[in-house]
């Protein structure tokens, strides 16, 4: 008898999870105009890519605030001063799951979804987060009752 794993939302791929529009500049483009298209995109991040539309790194507002804020550049210093090289990237393959432990065990917050070298768009952790949250109170209220627990006072009380 083989037994089938129920599948949950956690095996899901992030394919079904919204994902953002990507503020995208090229190589050399001034960090303050990539700062104008994160805010035009409403996303804390922006996408790199060089002349061929390859993605080849990712300026966050983590980047700014470490690398910018309070430094001597000017801002029509390139994005590639201070943008992260080769950024984590990931496929609508991934499963919700391992989305989830990517961010946990990393200290980003906006993770660029590729099709190749397309890119698809930014899954955030906001996004993610919002995507669990809609299916946790599914799961939370059809587990089957247990007759174990027992309040500790009547409801209203």
């Amino acid at each position: 008898m083989t037994t089938r794993k129920k599948r949950t939302f956690w095996s899901e791929p992030i394919g079904k999870v919204d994902l953002q529009k990507p503020a995208v500049v090229k190589t050399g483009t001034s960090i303050i105009d990539a700062v104008k298209e994160m805010k035009y995109n409403r996303i804390g991040c922006t996408l790199i890519i060089d002349a061929k539309g390859k993605l080849v790194g990712i300026l966050s507002n983590g980047d700014l605030m470490h690398d910018f804020v309070g430094s001597t550049l000017p801002g029509d210093t390139p994005v590639d001063t201070i943008m992260t090289r080769e950024p984590f990237t990931a496929t609508t393959a991934m499963t919700v799951q391992e989305a989830l432990e990517v961010f946990d065990s990393n200290k980003f917050r906006h993770l660029p979804i590729l099709s190749g070298d397309s890119i698809l768009g930014i899954l955030s952790v906001r996004g993610l987060m919002t995507f669990i949250s809609e299916h946790l109170p599914l799961q939370v209220m059809n587990l089957p009752p247990d007759s174990s627990l027992i309040a500790s006072q009547a409801s209203g009380e």
